[in-house]
């Protein structure tokens, strides 16, 4: 293991030690278990945002007017297909 050494604002120290006490977890893993659930989840948001802008450079995907109005039929209790050709 690599010794890390962070400077954290008080409240969230504090929520630390809290979680700490109500798990027996040690400070450190609960912090090391909150990285690794940060990285995972910006990683994958960030193939996710890749993949998008590779969508868009080849023309896939829906018009967006066709998205919004799909979306005032989806609130309005409708769903079904987005109209109009999707450029797939």
């Amino acid at each position: 293991m690599t010794k890390l050494e962070i400077m954290l604002p008080e409240a969230l120290s504090g929520a630390v030690d809290t979680l700490s006490r109500q798990t027996g977890q040690a400070r450190e893993d609960i912090i090391a278990r909150a990285i690794e659930l940060y990285l995972d989840g910006r990683s994958r948001w960030h193939a996710d945002m890749q993949q998008a802008l590779a969508d868009v450079d080849q023309d896939l995907g829906h018009d967006g007017d066709a998205v919004l109005a799909w979306m005032d039929r989806w609130g309005e209790g409708q769903s079904g297909q987005i109209k109009g050709p999707a450029r797939l």
